[in-house]
């Protein structure tokens, strides 16, 4: 036999071992790829999202073939941020800052997370909380008052200080990124006032001087909720997996609803809180699904409070932000507006 022909045997079995093993990888890959990847954008304040992470944990998203890929940021806003720059498929926000990012990117609203029912408010457990020498809510005047930038918080604190008779323009907003750098500022004296509910509440309490002036559910008619929102163009090509995304959440929230001190030692292992502030904050979280005519009007009456105040620049279409049809296969009980 000739070196050639030798070297060409030899050729061949290695080229057969390298596909062999090629195939085996390939036959791996596929396996893997019955899950489908959904990465899923949570905010770390405001209780965590723990119905979410309860679903991860639990593994309810892998039964129904999704890859939770789980990032976290501080808050909701921060989610629609990731959102908008494509580093995430899902993101979710309270009605304020949703509303005034759903006309600066495509992506659109698939089901509520958190609201309000006939019993339980999270405005209920949110305090006004200032320093010393604020002995009421009049004395906020001229103050330098706390506010998480882009958030719900903005909106509360204008309905707040409406309520109470003070002028926006006389009081100094103090915008703040996370719940620490507002701790920060209280402690520094740059900020006079916040406001704070759960987990959060005890931490600025725990600020010497720092105490209650007022509760937030002392303005009649205010309320907050918050909607899983998704890139419109992942959602619509995959309409299926987003509706068992949502039984996945389901799954979770009766979990939460069911097993409040294993949900605690989740938000421990994953966000190093407190079981207590987690018990906190678990107790104010009216955690929802679907969408109602009441989610409907609440965010149309909102949206046309922030076109009116100049807060929204440019006006929209708020159904054409809507996609439920994932929400009306698995829980059509609970998707009640129709347009």
């Amino acid at each position: 036999m000739s070196f050639k022909m030798i070297n060409k045997i030899y050729l061949f079995v290695i080229l057969s071992i390298l596909l062999f093993g090629c195939g085996q990888e390939t036959s791996k890959t596929k396996g893997d790829e019955g899950l489908n990847k959904v990465r899923i954008a949570l905010d770390t304040a405001a209780g965590g999202s723990f119905q979410v992470r309860a679903a991860a944990a639990n593994g309810y998203f892998l039964n129904k073939g999704i890859q939770a890929e789980i990032s976290n940021f501080a808050y909701g806003i921060d989610t629609i941020n990731a959102l908008l720059t494509k580093q995430t498929d899902t993101g979710l926000a309270a009605d304020y800052a949703l509303l005034n990012s759903l006309n600066k990117g495509d992506f659109v609203v698939v089901s509520s997370l958190t609201g309000s029912s006939a019993g339980k408010s999270s405005l209920d457990f949110s305090e006004i909380l200032a320093v010393k020498g604020i002995h009421s809510p009049q004395d906020l005047k001229g103050k330098n008052i706390g506010v998480a930038q882009g958030t719900v918080g903005e909106y509360h604190w204008a309905r707040y200080l409406e309520h109470i008779g003070i002028s926006e323009d006389d009081i100094n907003y103090v915008p703040y990124s996370t719940p620490d750098e507002a701790i920060v500022g209280v402690k520094n004296g740059d900020i006079d006032a916040v406001i704070a509910s759960g987990a959060l509440l005890e931490k600025f309490k725990s600020i010497e001087g720092v105490h209650t002036i007022d509760k937030l559910n002392s303005v009649k008619g205010l309320n907050v909720s918050s909607y899983l929102v998704i890139d419109r163009q992942f959602a619509e090509e995959n309409t299926e997996l987003i509706a068992q995304l949502i039984l996945g959440i389901k799954e979770g929230i009766e979990f939460v609803k069911k097993n409040p001190n294993e949900t605690a030692n989740i938000a421990y292992d994953e966000l190093k809180i407190a079981k207590n502030d987690a018990l906190r904050d678990l107790e104010r979280i009216n955690y929802t699904l679907g969408f109602t005519q009441e989610d409907y009007e609440h965010l149309k009456t909102l949206k046309q409070y922030l076109v009116d105040t100049g807060k929204i620049k440019e006006d929209y279409d708020l159904d054409s932000k809507l996609f439920l049809e994932p929400a009306r296969q698995v829980i059509p009980d609970q998707v009640t507006y129709q347009k």
